[in-house]
């Protein structure tokens, strides 16, 4: 994997790949919303009472909602990949050696970049609540009754992940990670950054494969009024892949994300104060933007530490070829 940089290559030579690669995104982008679809169907099929996604909390098919949550990412997203993996190079095993390296599953980590790279997710999250608190000041209500629809779709399917997710148990808590952070982090990073990105590199520039795997990542989570806020974190993360050449630190890197999400609804859910604090418009005190500030900032010394880092690993790699 090239860290992100201009490319030379003439990209009519590899149109013809490029366009295969963007309709199977655009068959499995399809497939998914329509698997969950005839999943959900099953579920209402099986019980005398119709479940509502607003109003799953307290039901008893929860865990069966959870587990196929996670069929049906390893099903849309992980098995395709695993399987065109082991169709690209040739290897009949989907996890031989040579199909795990094409995935960028072949290059060890660096510790110090993957707790640099965690470092970073942490301190975009204030960046990233700006930006949505802004959106919901300012933008969407500008957009009237449209921007109204995508505030309400976007607290709807907030609302059907919170009954999904919410924990009263130390075992249903490791269950619940295992469904929303790690499941997720897998099948997604298989599938954006380990092949999606990974064959777009192939033929285009990386800087601009990149930019539009965040871009479709951003798209594929059907949330409009979260859209800019997606594709900033998939830009970060496709950043992250293409400056340590390992898809493990994109997994860790999305897990991290995931778990703070999951710990920070479990934090509002039962406490009050920090209830309050989350839901409250943050954006109007000084002190918030003086946190986005420092960690913007540090944010940044973040990004160019990573590039530094690949420059030289990249340079003892060609000394050695």
């Amino acid at each position: 994997m090239q860290t992100i940089s201009s490319s030379s290559d003439s990209f009519a030579e590899q149109r013809p790949s490029f366009i295969l690669n963007t309709l199977f995104l655009i068959g499995i982008m399809a497939l998914y919303p329509l698997i969950g679809a005839l999943m959900f169907y099953f579920v209402n099929s099986f019980q005398n009472e119709t479940i509502s996604l607003s109003h799953l909390e307290g039901s008893t098919m929860l865990p069966l909602m959870r587990l196929l949550q996670v069929f049906g990412q390893i099903l849309v997203l992980a098995v395709p990949v695993l399987l065109l993996a082991g169709w690209h190079t040739g290897s009949k095993n989907p996890f031989s050696r040579r199909s795990l390296a094409f995935l960028g599953l072949g290059m060890r980590a660096d510790l110090g970049k993957i707790i640099l790279a965690v470092c970073g997710i942490f301190l975009l999250q204030p960046i990233l609540h700006t930006i949505t608190e802004l959106q919901d000041l300012y933008v969407w209500p500008a957009f009237g009754a449209a921007g109204s629809a995508l505030v309400h779709q976007r607290e709807m399917m907030e609302s059907f992940i919170k009954a999904l997710a919410l924990v009263r148990t130390l075992p249903e808590l490791f269950f619940v990670v295992f469904v929303f952070a790690f499941t997720p982090a897998v099948c997604e990073e298989l599938f954006f950054r380990g092949y999606i990105q990974q064959n777009y590199v192939r033929s285009i520039s990386p800087l601009r494969a990149v930019l539009l795997t965040g871009l479709v990542f951003a798209f594929f989570h059907m949330n409009a009024a979260n859209f800019l806020p997606l594709a900033l974190l998939g830009w970060y993360i496709g950043y992250v892949y293409s400056a340590t050449s390992s898809l493990l630190v994109p997994f860790i890197v999305h897990f991290a994300n995931n778990f703070v999400a999951l710990l920070i609804l479990h934090i509002t859910e039962n406490g009050n104060q920090v209830k309050s604090l989350v839901s409250g418009t943050v954006v109007h005190t000084f002190w918030w933007w003086l946190v986005v500030g420092v960690t913007l900032f540090l944010f940044i010394m973040v990004i160019r530490r990573l590039s530094v880092t690949s420059s030289i690993y990249s340079e003892m790699i060609a000394k050695k070829l």
